[in-house]
């Protein structure tokens, strides 16, 4: 038995390898697929929603993905604008950084203390390191818009094929037909509500820093404002980034004024504080539950694998992972070990467990109601 079990460890190891060099290999397609599931998560309850209002299904999903394709061009646009407007002013942002070494470098080179000479720092190009992270994130950018027509394909597809896929199901096996509707009405559930409560306090982070620093009258408000939307997905790394980023930008921008740049720390740290700590938990409840090594890992595997997007990506696949874990009975080992917290896990499968019960007497009442007309 021990055999066994440590030859079905290895594979498992060497199995996860394969699919990321595969999903590293093939990414141009994977990548879209990915992103599609995960926005059906969201958006297929909402085309059932519609349906129960009497919106043919065809309508609902091109409602949404209309507002969905606004959406995407809104954010691909703002952020475009941002970073022309970033770009122009990387010169000025450099002089202000060259004047604020030499002042600082002024006032504590002393006889007794002596410090680097300030040409060492200052020849280096820091313009030509600056333009490169900006090309990369651009590039991101431009990779990710290229994703989008891919994207809607995929959902499309998605959407027009799930009814029809329980109808095949039905008639293949109707006991098969209930366990996985089961398991993907319980994954589209879990999934979904993670990733719409985690896009909504997103959006309310990414708003709200818009305009706090607009008010202060730090430069590329806007562009912050996104950077803390995509970055509030990435837990606890992800705010700290955006907080430092923003911190060290209003130094370079107000510097000698350090009233401003506590009045930008206070404020971002405050925000972050009561959306992050008090906010995203009440919401979320027990839906993340996820060990800190798994997200560290999650973090380390998906952003090495897809960059910046995979960054982003990391913890709803994880968490889309975990779901599909506790969901099949020979993988919750596996889901159960990618937890926190041992109360909140059986606070989770009494949850699941009602879930479940209430999912199957939906499918029952839905079998009786069509048995008849059938």
């Amino acid at each position: 038995m021990l055999e066994r079990k440590l030859s079905a460890f290895f594979l498992g190891i060497l199995a996860l390898i394969a699919v990321g060099v595969v999903f590293k290999i093939a990414s141009t397609v994977i990548m879209p697929i990915v992103i599609a599931l995960l926005f059906s998560f969201i958006l297929y309850p909402l085309i059932m929603a519609m349906e129960k209002v009497k919106i043919p299904n065809i309508f609902g999903i091109i409602i949404v993905l209309s507002v969905l394709s606004g959406a995407f061009y809104l954010i691909i646009m703002l952020l475009y604008r941002s970073l022309t407007t970033l770009t122009l002013h990387i010169p000025w942002y450099l002089e202000q950084l060259t004047w604020i070494y030499r002042d600082i470098t002024q006032r504590l080179m002393t006889d007794e203390f002596p410090i680097l000479s300030s040409d060492f720092i200052l020849d280096y190009d820091w313009g030509r390191v600056v333009r490169g992270y900006l090309i990369t994130l651009t590039n991101s950018i431009t990779r990710f818009a290229g994703y989008s027509f891919a994207i809607f394909i995929f959902l499309l597809f998605l959407f027009l094929e799930f009814p029809v896929f329980k109808d095949n199901l039905s008639k293949a096996s109707p006991k098969l037909k209930k366990r996985v509707i089961i398991g993907i009405s319980r994954i589209t559930r879990g999934v979904g509500k993670y990733l719409a409560v985690k896009a909504f306090i997103s959006a309310i982070t990414g708003v709200l820093t818009w305009i706090v620093l607009s008010i202060i009258g730090l430069d590329f408000a806007m562009l912050w404002g996104l950077m803390a939307f995509f970055l509030n997905f990435i837990p606890y790394v992800g705010s700290i980034i955006a907080v430092l980023c923003i911190i060290l930008q209003a130094v370079v921008q107000f510097y000698p004024s350090f009233g401003m740049v506590l009045l930008v720390a206070i404020t971002m740290l405050a925000l972050q504080q009561t959306l992050g700590n008090i906010i995203d938990p009440k919401l979320q409840g027990d839906r993340l539950n996820l060990s800190i090594t798994v997200i560290i890992f999650s973090l380390s595997f998906w952003g090495w694998l897809w960059g910046p997007v995979g960054a982003v990506l990391a913890i709803p696949i994880t968490v889309a992972i975990k779901t599909i874990c506790l969901s099949i009975s020979f993988l919750k080992p596996v889901g159960i070990m990618m937890g926190k917290d041992h109360k909140q896990k059986k606070r989770a499968s009494k949850k699941q467990e009602t879930e479940n019960s209430k999912i199957e007497n939906n499918e029952t009442e839905k079998s009786q109601q069509q048995g008849p007309d059938s």
